[in-house]
């Protein structure tokens, strides 16, 4: 057996010490009740209650503060802190409230020395002026790390980046 060197002793005596200590408060210190437990009495609560609500009362709310409370307990309709195709996505709507559906880009090809390019979308092959499986969609252009797809009907353009 290879002889310990001082680190791993130090190491080995301080969790010894953990265990003799968790053994004691455990077995022997517990049995002996020396721990009490705290209850609080429904009185003393109820004052507490009453206490702070009559200084809550003193105190006037400005009107700053009502409009970061009214606004904080309104529900979000877009998350601030997503990009605007991870949101899009997320909720599978456009800005405008139109539902579109799910454009997953997962593949980029290059074929006969970079001459045509292809994007793999959703599991099909699409180049470049192609009408998506999707209506109302068609891609307009194709790079290694995203794709440009428009919107026939809005003429809105959605870039969608690479899925691996």
């Amino acid at each position: 057996m290879k002889k310990l060197n001082k680190r791993q002793i130090i190491i080995l005596a301080v969790a010894a010490l953990a265990v003799l200590y968790a053994a004691y408060d455990l077995l022997i210190a517990g049995s002996m009740g020396g721990k009490t437990k705290v209850e609080a009495k429904p009185v003393e609560i109820g004052s507490f209650v009453n206490t702070i609500r009559n200084d809550l009362a003193k105190t006037k709310t400005a009107g700053d503060d009502i409009y970061i409370a009214t606004r904080a307990e309104m529900e979000w309709k877009r998350n601030p802190f997503w990009e605007k195709t991870s949101y899009l996505e997320f909720v599978g709507k456009e800005t405008s409230g139109v539902v579109t559906a799910k454009i997953i880009y997962s593949g980029y090809v290059e074929v006969e020395a970079g001459r045509k390019k292809m994007a793999i979308i959703n599991g099909w092959e699409y180049e470049t002026g192609e009408s998506l499986d999707i209506e109302g969609y068609w891609l307009k252009s194709i790079s290694p790390s995203r794709v440009l797809i428009v919107n026939r009907n809005t003429f809105s353009e959605l870039s969608v980046p690479i899925q691996e």
